[in-house]
Order: C-alpha cells, then sequence, then structure tokens
C-alpha cells in the first residue's frame, strides 16, 4: 500500500495546473499504482494525480462492476461531450460533501495508457447511467473526473 495520502481542500497543490506527461517510466507505473491503491482503499470512482500533489496529467477511473477494472488516462483530452443533465458527485479531497452538478452524461476522452499508446474512450450514456445509479443506491462514493 502506498504511503501517500490525498490532500484535502484547501491545499493550495489542488490548484497547481497539471503539465502533461512526457516521461513513461518507473515514476509514472509507481504513481499509477498509487493511484490504484487509494482509489480501491477508498471506494471511489476516480482519483487525479493532482490529489497526491503531483503536478501530472494523470487520472484513474474505475467504472466496472465490482470496480475490479481500473482505467488509466494520461495526458486526456476531451473530444466530445454531449447529453447533459444533473449527476451527484463527491470528492476525496473534499470529504463529506456532495453535490449535484450539471455534467455531460456522455463524452469522448481521447489518452494515453502506462505505455503512451493512444487510446479514445467512450462508455456511453447508457453505461455512464447505470453505474451511477449503482452508486446512489450501493452508498459508494466517487471523485469528479479533472
Amino acid at each position: 500500500m502506498t504511503g501517500r495520502q490525498i490532500l484535502i481542500y484547501p491545499d493550495a497543490r489542488l490548484r497547481v495546473m497539471a503539465k502533461p506527461v512526457e516521461a513513461f517510466d518507473d515514476n509514472l507505473t509507481s504513481l499509477v499504482e498509487d493511484l490504484t491503491d487509494l482509489l480501491r482503499a477508498n471506494q471511489a470512482i476516480g482519483l487525479s494525480a493532482t490529489q497526491l500533489g503531483d503536478d501530472l496529467q494523470v487520472f484513474v477511473m474505475d467504472l466496472s462492476e465490482g470496480a475490479e477494472t481500473p482505467q488509466v488516462f494520461i495526458n486526456p483530452e476531451i473530444l466530445s461531450k454531449k447529453g447533459w443533465g444533473l449527476v451527484e458527485e463527491s470528492c476525496l479531497s473534499l470529504p463529506g460533501i456532495t453535490a449535484n452538478v450539471i455534467r455531460a452524461v456522455q463524452m469522448t476522452v481521447r489518452a494515453q495508457d502506462q505505455t503512451g499508446e493512444v487510446f479514445e474512450h467512450d462508455p456511453g450514456r447508457r453505461d455512464v447511467g447505470q453505474r451511477f445509479d449503482q452508486e446512489r443506491g450501493g452508498g459508494r462514493l466517487g471523485v469528479s473526473l479533472p
């Protein structure tokens, strides 16, 4: 398990603009492992490197059934958004706070994986809607995506 801790607001490091990842090396692998460990330990949906005090464009997200398939997004870029809706969100850096926010319920993202390979991700409205319904019913809280 990681020795890192999730930063809590108002920690100024949460406001630092993340930089693109340039080196796909052991340090990145370690960061992704720490993000994944903390994501699972906190039963969250998503967690970014910024929340650990690392100013890199990296986040992990797990929308899978049973939360057993985390996805890694490095240098993400939103390509499209549609289907706006009200979504209940929470954030591990704002413990105990939940809010309804207007978000796109479908988006396409281009990112890189841990090896630097580029991929596109589009979970679709149905998958996202089902996951949020499951989370609300099960009491599991996630972090908003960067």
